[in-house]
């Protein structure tokens, strides 16, 4: 009797396997030149764009990491819909609106459509009355000693408002439905109407990837040479590697967020994107209130900052405050674990760390004398 034999062609397929990120470490011009990009610690241009005098731009890693999120956001459920009915009671015809506020980690989606249904999604996105609104502290690099005036009080909303659905502005003809006739949604207007999330769903404590990469540039091009306790290739590379602390992630966005021109930011204006950012980091400082860390220090360094921006007084000192007992806990204050440090590099960051919380210190002691 012959024997069989078994042959598995493609083994391979039946395992899943995670598809790691493209590291793009080049900016545009040294691609197109072929030239190694030399990327400098405390500036978000490298060597080459600096001797150049041009502008050190990654177009090419934007794009990447934007058609990577559009991908995962397709093929991940929806995290918030509501569905509105049209024309009376005629069951063929609805329409489906995102919610592009709505926070990902309080969400369940369990609606299904039927197959005769069409469904088209849109967010609205609603009118904030500090849309235009400026930032309005000039950070300049810090010296030896710094002088900081409280700006003046205004109240700036925390929660973002939920958007309002009106039915005059669908892009469905309503008249249409008498005769039975589904019509197709406008795409220009569908494409145009969709905001990415404020936070990843996939990692809920962390802003969107798509963003996180437009957030870090913004961030080193105005707050750079302020706050050299972060060094632009290191964090970089920690957020390609998703090792980037979701604290720090967060008060980078919120700073960032003031000089942000990306739809998501402008739509929904930078007053409400900052507080949505200083909330949810305000909730991640709750739940690490014994992690204690020099990364712990950097997060509250930016978030306080963030709350100075939105001229949030009492959550300023209180943050500067639990990030100079966490630096005398670790021995960053007394010099300790400067003299432990195992190079130059991270000699230097605890020193400018530690430089710029003594500042902070410096002012908060001095408005509570």
């Amino acid at each position: 009797m012959e024997e069989f034999h078994i042959v598995f062609e493609a083994p391979q397929d039946g395992q899943t396997r995670k598809k790691r990120a493209r590291l793009v470490t080049s900016c545009d011009h040294c691609r197109l030149k072929k030239i190694k990009c030399v990327q400098s610690r405390n500036s978000s241009k490298c060597a080459a764009c600096a001797a150049a005098r041009v502008a050190c731009k990654y177009h090419d890693r934007e794009q990447y990491f934007a058609e990577r999120g559009r991908i995962m956001s397709r093929n991940s459920p929806p995290s918030c819909r509501q569905k509105i009915s049209m024309c009376g009671n005629d069951p063929q015809i609805s329409i489906t609106v995102m919610d592009t506020y709505h926070d990902p980690q309080s969400s369940s989606s369990s609606d299904a459509s039927s197959p005769s249904s069409s469904v088209t999604d849109c967010s609205p996105s609603p009118t904030s009355a500090y849309s235009s609104l400026e930032p309005f502290i000039h950070t300049e690099p810090f010296e030896d000693s710094i002088t900081l005036s409280p700006p003046p009080l205004w109240q700036s909303p925390c929660d973002i408002p939920s958007p309002i659905y009106s039915p005059n502005k669908t892009p469905f003809n309503v008249g249409t439905c008498s005769y039975g006739i589904i019509p197709e949604p406008l795409p220009s207007i569908q494409q145009s109407s969709y905001l990415l999330p404020l936070f990843d769903p996939q990692w809920p404590d962390r802003p969107h990837q798509t963003l996180m990469m437009h957030f870090i540039q913004t961030y080193f091009d105005h707050y750079g040479q302020s706050f050299p306790c972060l060094a632009y290739d290191e964090t970089v590379r920690l957020f390609l590697e998703q090792t980037l602390s979701p604290l720090i992630a967060t008060g980078i966005a919120a700073l960032a967020a003031w000089y942000s021109d990306v739809p998501e930011v402008v739509r929904r204006g930078a007053a409400d994107v900052c507080a949505a950012y200083c909330s949810h980091a305000k909730a991640l400082v709750s739940r690490m209130e014994h992690l204690h860390s020099v990364e712990t220090v950097h997060g509250l360094i930016l978030v306080a900052w963030a709350e100075y921006k939105r001229a949030r007084m009492s959550e300023f000192c209180a943050h500067v405050k639990q990030a100079k007992r966490i630096s005398e806990e670790i021995g960053l204050a007394n010099g300790t674990l400067i003299q432990l440090a195992s190079s130059d590099y991270e000699e230097s960051i605890l020193r400018n760390t530690w430089g710029v919380l003594r500042q902070l210190v410096t002012t908060v002691d001095t408005w509570t004398a």
